[in-house]
């Protein structure tokens, strides 16, 4: 699970950043998509750590520990923000509302997840 870590914070790095003077609209949008997973990591750990529900993504599932859990969910996560911003040289818009999409996804299942986990 290092390496995952490890591969997101290079992955972030390396990958070209976006200046908000750019192209606002994808600074957003890409931003978007990490509060996202962000608040769908917290809910699901609050939620698992509630003992009332369960992983159903059978990729991580099998971590047991918060911290091996967290990686491979950014891991995964990094690697398609690297993927949009690859999209993103070729077709602006459709990246942005990928972006958007995922971003506003997981927000719901992180509504889900914390009113599931009351």
């Amino acid at each position: 699970m290092r390496l995952i870590l490890l591969l997101t914070i290079l992955l972030t790095l390396s990958a070209k950043r976006v200046h908000a003077e750019d192209d606002p609209i994808f600074a957003v949008s890409e931003f978007a998509n990490v509060v996202g997973n962000a608040l769908d990591l917290a809910s699901t750990q609050r939620c698992l750590g509630s003992g009332r529900c369960h992983e159903t993504n059978l990729a991580l599932a099998r971590f047991d520990n918060p911290l091996t859990f967290t990686a491979a969910k950014f891991g995964v996560s990094g690697l398609g923000l690297w993927a949009i911003r690859k999209l993103h040289a070729s077709h602006p818009k459709w990246a942005a509302a990928i972006n958007f999409g995922i971003g506003g996804a997981f927000t719901l299942i992180a509504v889900h997840n914390q009113r599931v986990g009351q």
